[in-house]
């Protein structure tokens, strides 16, 4: 399954892409608001990447520039086919190719996906208090369920985090059908 964007493909991860994987997870800037623990060994990225390529409530993907150039990476969670799933991951790795549209992209694309490939009915996702990325979830019509209090664990430390949803008649109600206002 290949989700095609203006400036974007999202492809199927491979296992070769493991080795971008472990090194965009090693920087800050990419890390900084996921409960992606510092100093992960290519070990332990490895046996997640198997873990949720076996894992049939799990999909994996790799967002390209037109030109095939991995620049990020997307991975769905809690799968339910005609139900629900939950957006885990999201990221444009280089903060160069940060607020140009491109998370956007992916995010309509992966939303697309999910409504209409998937036919769910729940499309939901957390992020991290002060992540900027809320902002862009919102403007897409994600609506906040709650702040789930000290939710998440990295380094020791306790986050909380805020639950967003999109169901499948807010996303007919504002993108349309497949192919209209998209």
């Amino acid at each position: 399954m290949i989700l095609e964007a203006k400036d974007i493909v999202i492809r199927p991860s491979r296992f070769s892409d493991l080795e971008l994987f472990y090194r965009w997870e090693q920087n800050p800037a990419v890390t900084e608001f996921f409960s992606i623990r510092d100093g992960q060994t290519m070990e332990e990225v490895t046996r997640k990447y198997i873990a949720d390529d076996e894992n049939p409530q799990a999909q994996q993907f790799t967002i390209c520039l037109r030109d095939e150039t991995p620049i990020g990476r997307i991975v769905l969670a809690d799968i339910e086919e005609g139900w629900k799933a939950e957006l885990w991951r999201i990221y444009i790795a280089d903060p160069k190719l940060r607020r140009r549209g491109l998370g956007k992209q992916a995010m309509l694309a992966v939303m697309e996906y999910c409504f209409h490939t998937l036919h769910l009915d729940r499309l939901y996702l957390d992020h991290y208090t002060g992540n900027p990325a809320g902002g862009l979830y919102a403007s897409l019509g994600f609506q906040y369920e709650g702040v789930l209090r000290n939710n998440c664990r990295k380094n020791g430390k306790l986050y909380d985090v805020h639950l967003m949803s999109m169901l499948s008649q807010e996303y007919e109600e504002r993108f349309g059908k497949k192919g209209e206002g998209n």
